[in-house]
């Protein structure tokens, strides 16, 4: 499966999830190791993660998920009758996947009792708690699984958050291009539905009635498709012209993340709480001026997080560190994950590199000493690698509230766009196909009343044709809000030859290729559409050829008609106007048009081979209502 760019958002989430379990795997694995567990030891109580990072990482039915959830409960308890009680008894997969499984109601009940779980799972076997410190011990087994159950909890659910933006960017541009175009619609149907309407009464009408009121019938309903035809280009121009209204609300970080963070800072301050009340027993001066700092540091990570909160904190986090070393390091991850983030790298990772090194070193130096449950060298890592996942949970929360902003504003900036091309759109077929009825309907209306005293019978068939012409114009309306107006270029030959007619114009066509694409089919039928417009409404033609031939790489529209206007020396030798600017822009096509010699004036369009079955040609874009791939 080939992999785009635009799938880098959910591969990088996957990835920050994965390391975490990565790494939380080896917090475990050097646990296990300083308790003395053998490699059965070592890899049984890692037997609940696959389920638990299924769970994390696919969105799967709910009835896969309760399967699930109930294999990671029933895998965590597989390490009994294998190694006994001889491992750490901390449900923190339990914990999490329970989380990310059961309704809240349940989840969060079921969260509670599996952190008390840990904690009376110490008073009950013991594991090698000192005399005295069973209190304490049950306290960091309690607070070790409400934080790796959040850690898991709050990744996962970002990350699933990130895949399901990822999956409906387009959903928000549908929803608001369904909008527009109901907009659209209503405000077209007002502004032009209502005249058509009047002016096919007004044609029904004349069909039916004496030469002296059907003239005057003809007239009103002449006038009323001038008018109509008026309007139509003028709300053409003013949808190319006006923006679309803003649809991006601000968007903010999740709160999930935000929640998540200020739970495991807060948590962080209970472990050095816990642990000064361990290093310095009865020393209450430094155990209030740690809680006043604490304090502190929480009220500011509950504040928005600006560059002076960051520095503010920072300092809080650094200057204690020199007067209670023991305890403090514990909120030097929190300092590492926001540098991480705040800081661009190289910089950043060569700082955190420094921090981390002396950090490790710390460790291994208090092995030592036999201090703090740090008696060997395995410990040391397990502890570190406590620290380092604090780091990288600050780090990945931080990131992926960035990357799902960015796809929510990206799903916003798709909306816009859907919704500035769709009023591009309707505006070139208003212009393109509503605008050529209109005018077809006032041409041939002027013809049926010239001929009114002259030839009674055609003009009496003129008329009977103009209702159908004005149905016709209302079908088009609809297709135009709706999905697509079908043009193609069979129909269209025999309308430019019925109007062209009409107006007094003899036309010779000469189509020299088979069948077409149905694409290059309606962006030749829509060239042709706005060059008989063009000649009827600029010219004085008595002649015009068109022409269809194919060409080495594709096919070739050429229209060319006399009784040009002469043009002024100022003007360039090659012009479009603006009908034809807009299909060429849209078509992808090259379409040129110029004055020749003799008066003449010609269009030709060129359009590329379609690529393979079912394509259009080489940059060619839908036009006439199919512009838009998100409909």
């Amino acid at each position: 499966m080939v992999r785009s760019a635009d799938d880098l958002p959910l591969r990088l989430a996957r990835a920050m999830l994965w390391a975490s379990f990565g790494i939380l795997a080896y917090i475990r694995a050097f646990g296990a190791l300083d308790g003395g567990a053998d490699p059965l030891g070592v890899l049984l109580p890692m037997a609940s993660y696959p389920p638990l990072i299924a769970l994390s990482l696919w969105c799967w039915r709910p009835a896969v998920r309760y399967e699930l959830f109930a294999t990671v409960v029933l895998l965590y308890f597989l390490p009994f009758p294998f190694v006994g009680e001889s491992w750490d008894w901390m449900p923190w997969t339990v914990a999490a996947a329970a989380l990310c499984v059961l309704l809240t109601r349940i989840a969060w009940p079921l969260f509670v009792l599996s952190v008390a779980a840990a904690g009376g799972s110490v008073l009950l076997l013991g594991y090698d708690a000192a005399p005295g410190q069973e209190i304490q011990a049950a306290l960091g087994y309690m607070i070790v699984t409400a934080d790796d159950g959040l850690i898991v909890f709050g990744l996962s659910r970002l990350v699933m958050a990130v895949t399901r933006l990822h999956r409906t960017r387009e959903e928000l541009a549908r929803m608001a291009l369904s909008r527009e175009r109901l907009r659209l619609d209503g405000e077209l149907r007002h502004l032009v539905g209502g005249k058509l309407q009047a002016i096919m009464f007004r044609m029904r009408a004349a069909a039916r009635q004496e030469p002296g009121e059907a003239r005057h019938s003809l007239r009103e309903g002449i006038e009323l498709a001038r008018r109509t035809l008026a309007e139509v280009r003028a709300t053409a121009g003013a949808y190319r012209a006006d923006a679309p209204e803003e649809v991006s609300p601000p968007i903010e970080s999740p709160r999930l993340a935000r929640r998540v963070l200020l739970a495991v800072l807060v948590i962080q301050c209970l472990l050095v709480m816990r642990t000064l009340a361990y290093v310095r027993p009865g020393d209450w001066p430094a155990f209030a001026f740690a809680a006043v700092l604490l304090v502190v540091i929480v009220i500011l990570q509950m504040l928005p997080q600006s560059r002076a909160v960051l520095v503010a904190q920072s300092l809080l986090i650094l200057l204690p560190l020199p007067v209670l070393p023991d305890a403090w390091d514990r909120l030097l991850s929190i300092f590492t994950g926001k540098l991480l983030l705040n800081v661009r790298p190289p910089r950043s990772w060569a700082i955190v590199g420094v921090v981390l090194g002396g950090h490790l070193a710390w460790f291994l130096h208090r092995v030592d000493r036999t201090f703090l449950f740090i008696d060997d060298v395995p410990a040391a890592l397990a502890n570190f690698g406590g620290h380092i996942m604090i780091m990288w949970l600050v780090y990945c929360l931080g990131r992926l509230s960035g990357l799902l902003t960015v796809l929510e504003r990206s799903r916003h900036e798709l909306a816009e766009a859907a919704v500035r091309r769709e009023r591009l759109r309707i505006a070139g077929d208003l212009h393109d196909i509503l605008g050529y009825s209109l005018s077809a309907v006032a041409l041939k209306g002027e013809v049926a009343e010239r001929l009114l005293d002259s030839d009674p019978a055609r003009a009496e068939a003129e008329i009977a044709a103009l209702g159908s012409l004005v149905e016709r114009a209302l079908v088009e309306l609809d297709s135009i809000t709706g999905d697509r107006v079908k043009l193609r270029l069979g129909s269209e030959i025999d309308a430019a030859r019925e109007v062209l007619a009409s107006a007094g114009i003899t036309a010779a066509v000469r189509v020299e290729t088979g069948a077409l694409p149905a694409a290059v089919d309606t962006a030749l039928a829509t060239v042709l559409r706005e060059g008989v417009t063009n000649v009827l409404r600029h010219s004085q033609a008595r002649t015009c050829e068109i022409i269809v031939s194919g060409t080495a790489d594709g096919v070739r529209l050429r229209l060319v008609n006399d009784g040009a206007a002469v043009r002024e020396e100022a003007e360039p030798p090659e012009r479009r106007g603006s009908g034809l600017d807009s299909i060429a822009e849209r078509t992808g096509g090259r379409v040129t048009a110029g004055h020749r010699a003799g008066g003449r004036f010609e269009v030709l369009a060129e359009f590329a081979a379609p690529a393979g079955p079912g394509a259009g040609p080489r940059g060619f874009g839908p036009v006439a209502g199919s512009r838009l791939s998100l409909g």
